[in-house]
């Protein structure tokens, strides 16, 4: 940017002040405004500012118009500006906006005007809709005061969208070479002809190598799964517990694992997980102790009682199994797990019943001490801790059942 004549007469400093102020939701100097004058001009008045209101960084007026078959004639850029709002690009003859920028000349809208609201909206398509609705319209400039009209800044992203066609494209061909591999793999595992038994999972990287992602909206909540794989069920935000024979199994077990979790309740032994960009997103404060990940017993000395018990257990294909600890008063935004072939139950250890609470897709449930929880994670789900104490279960990721062994490989 430094090298672009157009913003060196701008300042480095100056761009990083504003950019700042986007980020943080405000600007600097901007105050409400009082009317203290008002001219009719072609069907328009302005609302100037108070007379000790700093304006040198934002300017707030109020354009009118009779009816809206008098038009307003001015373009702005569909793109957003460096400065985050949507530059002025033409100003056309004839408009409401010229007439009152002879009358008020010191606050005439110009071209590098940058609108950031109008009338409170601040994306292209309600300011547009503004403009074509209203009749009377407040608009928020951001202006580099004291300086000539010069050219609109806009952001570069041809770089970044001509990376982004290349990654889609190196995409496609790595799903396209890893399809035939797939099935030479279970064709030597399960006998010559079983890699075409895997057709779901075949769809499903065809699906990944064109960038698409599954998505439904329907009565029990939204779905959000770019690893899909079709007609597994019951297609539920919770799946019955009597279901899975294992989770009986499980919950005899409660009392002895959360004794054994008591003795691990270091802070250093708690890790944010393996995706800890996306914890950072949705839930920061979410920590896990590991048991099973990355298809590996994590300590068995640590867990001797947790991984005894999970060994045991009959029936379920485990992909990964964790302890997962949320702190007093805290909550994870709504997410989805993304993965339609893993499930997730959980086994509540230790947390403040009626105070801890799951919502998936469209239903919420509570957690109870010692009782599990089975659920499809591809609904969008978030959670919540409104105690005064921490909330500990065990999660336990598994394959679905109504996967084939083939499949699973």
């Amino acid at each position: 940017l430094q090298a672009e004549e157009a913003f060196k007469s701008v300042g480095l400093k100056r761009v990083q002040k504003l950019l700042r102020e986007v980020r943080e939701g405000g600007h600097v100097g901007l105050a409400t405004p009082s009317i203290a004058a008002a001219t009719r001009v072609a069907a328009a008045k302005l609302v100037t500012p108070a007379a000790d209101t700093d304006t040198s960084d934002v300017v707030e007026v109020t354009i009118c118009r009779s009816n809206t078959d008098c038009r307003f004639g001015m373009m702005i850029d569909t793109e957003r500006s460096l400065f985050g709002g949507h530059a002025v690009t033409e100003i056309q003859s004839g408009g409401v906006v010229e007439a009152w920028n002879a009358e008020n000349s010191t606050l005439a809208l110009r071209t590098g005007d940058v609108i950031t609201a109008v009338n409170g909206k601040t994306t292209f398509d309600t300011i547009l809709g503004e403009f074509r609705e209203c009749l009377s319209c407040t608009l928020r400039i951001l202006r580099r005061s004291g300086e000539e009209p010069g050219p609109v800044l806009r952001e570069d992203r041809s770089e970044a969208e001509k990376e982004a066609r290349a990654m889609e494209m190196r995409k496609a061909r790595v799903t396209a070479a890893l399809i035939p591999g797939l099935i030479k793999i279970v064709d030597s595992e399960f006998g010559q002809g079983a890699g075409g038994r895997i057709g779901r999972v075949v769809s499903m990287y065809e699906r990944i190598g064109r960038n698409e992602i599954f998505e439904e909206d329907g009565e029990h909540g939204k779905k959000y799964a770019p690893g899909y794989i079709e007609g597994l069920s019951p297609v539920l935000p919770f799946h019955r517990t009597q279901d899975y024979p294992w989770c009986a199994e499980l919950r005899c077990q409660w009392k002895s694992i959360r004794k054994e979790l008591r003795t691990c309740l270091d802070e250093k032994l708690w890790t944010p997980g393996a995706y800890e960009a996306s914890n950072e997103a949705y839930g920061k404060d979410w920590k896990i102790m590991g048991v099973l990940t990355e298809d590996r017993w994590q300590d068995e000395k640590r867990f001797k009682i947790t991984t005894a018990a999970m060994r045991s257990l009959k029936d379920v294909k485990l992909f990964e199994v964790f302890f997962a600890k949320m702190p007093a008063h805290t909550k994870i935004a709504p997410h989805s797990d993304n993965l339609s072939y893993i499930l997730t139950s959980h086994l509540a250890l230790e947390l403040e019943e009626g105070a801890c609470s799951i919502q998936v897709g469209n239903e919420e449930r509570y957690w109870k001490e010692g009782e599990m929880l089975v659920l499809d994670t591809t609904f969008i789900h978030s959670t919540k801790n409104e105690s005064s104490q921490p909330r500990y279960i065990l999660v336990v990721r598994f394959w679905h059942p109504g996967l084939t062994e083939e499949e699973r490989r």
